[in-house]
């Protein structure tokens, strides 16, 4: 079946059809009705603008009636497909959210034998970009180019963000540099994509191309900028993209201020941070827990808290990113006092429902030593997963009841790295070396992958039994599992080595080592 091209749509005329489109459902419903009582519910204009005006209203109600509207179009044998009403859906489905919608109706398009046009293309795989649904996006680009769409502008920078955000960097790169025309999407896909993917000295370095390529940046590019500057450490890169945005005089919005906030605090500006969250006169949720998170970060416990109680006095209602940093702060003082309080909080506003909070307060117990407390909250818990089992390990390890730690260890429905490295630095801080050793080759046996934390622990065991034999079977198991070796983990092998009499294996480690430092 031939579908209703744009041109035809355009050249319609219907008296029934408003001049506005329609503001409401109520509007949609009257103008259905129109449409069915002067007969015209075969004419494709007709439910093109019904469809269309829903699809603007952009509501769960308002697409199930578009939909339901599509089909009753569809059953009326005089109709024809309309590529039309189905991209009106797609980005209707989009605007509300509703990404799998749009890629059903996107497939149903092609399955009724109707080739998609440009506009389509644009808001399925705008939909591809926010739901992160990068293998269909990756699967829409070879499609894309089989009906040489791939120069339009729109569709290029959907596609350079699908595969910046997929961590296909290099390829969103390659079609960055054949683009024939950038626009301001098109570079800030590009340094978000960079800054998010852990290469941030590319991110900084394209926002200053940029920049001098006359492309003016928005808030959004900004942001990606300012927060490669945080991943890098870099006050002085960060003063920079600061320094042009006073230069430029643009509005330093809430979420400006947060990126800011945040990356003062990363490179340890913490005054010149408190200046400006001070200076923001909208302090929303955001800004305060990048404030909170970072004071914690940093050892800051008492400023976390204070900024929690200024927090709540505004009226501002914490979320579950605020509670982690919180019951970390408690954690890190071990204020069982403020601790139960912060507890009763949580409980008499509804919290304890969230997953994560309840994590973070099991922690915070066993850190005050209160482990029958945490034992509590984990009992009450209606879903338990690994992170929930991890923190009650923890806690029994760190209050050294290694005996209750082994027990629920082995009553867990599953574990990962990271239960196994808790349990093993539970026995080496209870100085059960050869036990700690026997566990890791248990470990082995069953075919978790270890890492650097775990190879710490077993390194530091094995310095205490000063077994040189045992030494070198752990350093070819780093050696044959290809595990990474940052500088924590050489300064524990060299140390074994030390503790073992191996003076030149000892030396051979610190060869390796490339950022030395004093403690080395």
């Amino acid at each position: 079946m031939a579908a209703t091209s744009y041109s035809t749509l355009l050249t319609l005329t219907t008296p029934t059809q408003p001049e506005q489109p329609c503001k409401n459902m109520k509007e949609v419903k009257q103008l259905h009705a129109q449409i069915t009582k002067k007969g015209l519910s075969n004419r494709p204009m007709s439910y093109s603008k019904l469809i269309s005006s829903c699809a603007d209203i952009a509501t769960p109600d308002s697409l199930e009636y578009a939909k339901k509207a599509y089909e009753l179009f569809e059953r009326d044998e005089r109709s024809r497909v309309s590529l039309y009403m189905l991209t009106s859906l797609i980005r209707g489905y989009c605007a509300a959210g509703f990404f799998d919608e749009a890629i059903l109706t996107y497939a149903q398009i092609v399955g009724k034998g109707v080739t998609p046009d440009k506009y389509t293309f644009r808001y399925v795989l705008s939909g591809c970009a926010k739901a992160d649904l990068f293998l269909e996006g990756i699967q829409l680009h070879g499609t894309v180019l089989k009906l040489g769409l791939e120069e339009d502008l729109y569709i290029q920078n959907c596609l350079i963000h699908i595969y910046a955000e997929c961590g296909e960097i290099d390829f969103a790169k390659k079609l960055f540099d054949e683009m024939s025309e950038r626009d301001v999407v098109s570079w800030t896909s590009l340094i978000c994509g960079c800054a998010r993917r852990d290469r941030p000295k590319e991110a900084v370095s394209l926002f200053f191309e940029m920049v001098d390529a006359g492309i003016k940046p928005d808030s959004v590019t900004l942001v990606g900028a300012i927060s490669a500057c945080a991943k890098l450490r870099d006050l002085d890169l960060g003063e920079k993209v600061s320094s042009y945005i006073s230069k430029t005089g643009l509005t330093v919005n809430t979420f400006l201020a947060t990126a800011l906030v945040d990356m003062y605090m990363k490179c340890g500006a913490t005054d010149r941070a408190k200046q400006l969250f001070g200076e923001c006169i909208n302090k929303n949720l955001e800004l305060y827990n990048a404030l909170l998170s970072n004071y914690v970060r940093q050892g800051m416990e008492r400023e976390a808290l204070a900024t929690l109680v200024e927090m709540l006095q505004r009226g501002q209602q914490p979320d579950r990113f605020t509670m982690i940093s919180v019951a970390k702060a408690i954690s890190q003082l071990g204020d069982f006092a403020f601790g139960q309080q912060f507890h009763g909080y949580v409980m008499r506003n509804g919290l304890d429902d969230w997953h994560t909070a309840g994590n973070a307060i099991i922690d915070m117990y066993s850190s005050c030593g209160k482990q029958e407390l945490a034992c509590r909250v984990f009992d009450r818990m209606s879903t338990k997963s690994v992170v929930s089992w991890n923190c009650l390990i923890t806690g029994f390890a760190k209050n050294g009841d290694v005996d209750s730690a082994l027990k629920l260890f082995n009553e867990m429905p599953e574990t990962d790295v990271v239960t196994w490295n808790t349990m093993i630095g539970g026995l080496v801080r209870a100085s059960l070396f050869d036990d700690a050793i026997e566990l890791f080759k248990v470990m082995q046996n069953e075919g978790v992958k270890a890492n650097e934390v775990t190879m710490m622990g077993i390194a530091s065991a094995c310095g205490y039994l000063g077994d040189l034999d045992l030494a070198k079977w752990i350093y070819h198991c780093i050696e044959n599992q290809g595990i990474h070796r940052d500088l924590k983990l050489n300064r524990a092998l060299a140390d074994m080595f030390s503790r073992c009499g191996d003076t030149e294996s000892t030396m051979q480690v610190f060869d390796k080592v490339k950022n030395k430092d004093v403690s080395s």
